[in-house]
């Protein structure tokens, strides 16, 4: 989320993964307690209940902050930028704090001409927007991981997201680009699927 004072960016849904269960979990051990009370032994019902103490909380903390919570903050009245911890999905605390002094700039990389072993091509593409302190060191804001033929569109957005950080701290922003033999393909791509919906129309009449 970009506005004119700060820059949010959101927790990824994959990391819902790991709360959601441990949500489920304390839901079916809170399920069988209260179905199998006076049939299950006493020990396996405290097993049970320290289990939900631990658990639930945790699950529903790390439910919430990746629902609403931020995995990296740019604020312009504070002049910082913060990275939370992400502690068990829950987004406990600060990991980062980068005061917008020590930012040398800001840049986009992927990892689009990188190959397989075989020598073809990855699939997918990730686009990744980092900032660069003044000591060279480099932190992940966040990455896009697209379909190769999408990743025009995903880089796209990686750039705006870049050029948005740049322009609230004040600092240079690379942008990624796109090999010009890639372009050539993507255009050629569009002329095909074109040309592909024109034949169906004429057959169709």
């Amino acid at each position: 989320m970009i506005s004119p004072d700060q820059i949010l960016v959101k927790p990824s849904r994959s990391v819902l993964i790991g709360p959601a269960i441990q949500a489920t979990l304390t839901v079916a051990a809170c399920f069988a307690i209260v179905r199998w009370m006076d049939s299950l032994p006493l020990w396996v019902l405290m097993l049970l209940l320290l289990f939900v103490i631990i658990a639930g909380p945790a699950g529903v903390l790390g439910l919430v902050y990746n629902l609403l919570g931020s995995a990296f903050i740019m604020e312009r009245k504070k002049g910082t930028c913060r990275w939370q911890q992400g502690f068990l999905g829950l987004g406990l605390g600060t990991r980062e704090l980068v005061p917008f002094p020590r930012i040398d700039h800001i840049e986009v990389g992927g990892d689009f001409e990188d190959e397989l072993g075989s020598g073809d091509l990855q699939d997918v593409v990730r686009w990744e927007v980092r900032l660069v302190k003044d000591n060279q060191r480099v932190l992940e804001v966040t990455s896009i991981t697209q379909a190769r033929r999408l990743s025009d569109e995903s880089l796209e957005r990686a750039n705006a997201l870049a050029s948005a950080l740049g322009e609230m701290c004040g600092k240079p922003v690379t942008l990624g680009t796109i090999p010009e033999w890639a372009l050539e393909e993507f255009e050629d791509g569009d002329t095909d699927d074109l040309d592909e919906d024109e034949t169906i129309e004429e057959s169709e009449e």
